[in-house]
C-alpha cells in the first residue's frame, strides 16, 4: 500500500498539488504587458490604450483567460468557426464572470473575445 502511495504522489501529481501549473498576473497598462519584465505573453490584438491586463495561464496546457479595460472600446475579432464557438473558458477566477454569453463571442488568432460590462473585454484560449 506505501508504494501504491508513494507512487501515486510521485512525478508531475505531487508537483501539481504543491505548485500548480498557473500563473497570474496583472498589468497596470499594455506598456507593462509588453514590456521586457512581462511573464505571460499578451495577443498582439489587445489595444494600445488598454489598461488594468488582468491574465491567468495554465503553463501546462497554454490555456488562458484574461480582462482587460479599454476607454474607447471598438469590435476586436470576426465570427468564430461553428465548430469551437461553444467552447467553455478553461478556468476561473475571482474577477471572471460567472455568466458569461459564450455564443456572443467573437475570435482572434486562437482567442474567444466577449465585451461585456462598460469598457471591460473577457478572452480565452481553450
Amino acid at each position: 500500500m506505501a508504494t501504491g502511495l508513494a507512487a501515486a504522489l510521485s512525478g508531475c501529481t505531487l508537483a501539481n498539488a504543491i505548485t500548480p501549473p498557473i500563473e497570474s498576473q496583472l498589468y497596470p497598462t499594455i506598456t507593462e504587458a509588453r514590456g521586457s519584465d512581462a511573464t505571460i505573453e499578451i495577443p498582439s490584438w489587445v489595444p494600445d490604450d488598454a489598461s488594468l491586463i488582468r491574465i491567468k495561464e495554465n503553463t501546462e496546457t497554454g490555456a488562458k483567460i484574461m480582462q482587460f479595460g479599454d476607454p474607447a472600446p471598438e469590435p476586436i475579432g470576426g465570427t468564430c468557426d461553428p465548430s469551437i464557438i461553444d467552447n467553455a473558458p478553461p478556468m476561473q477566477d475571482t474577477w471572471w464572470p460567472q455568466n458569461l454569453p459564450v455564443q456572443e463571442a467573437t475570435c482572434q488568432d486562437g482567442w474567444h473575445i466577449v465585451f461585456l460590462y462598460g469598457s471591460q473585454y473577457f478572452a480565452w484560449t481553450p
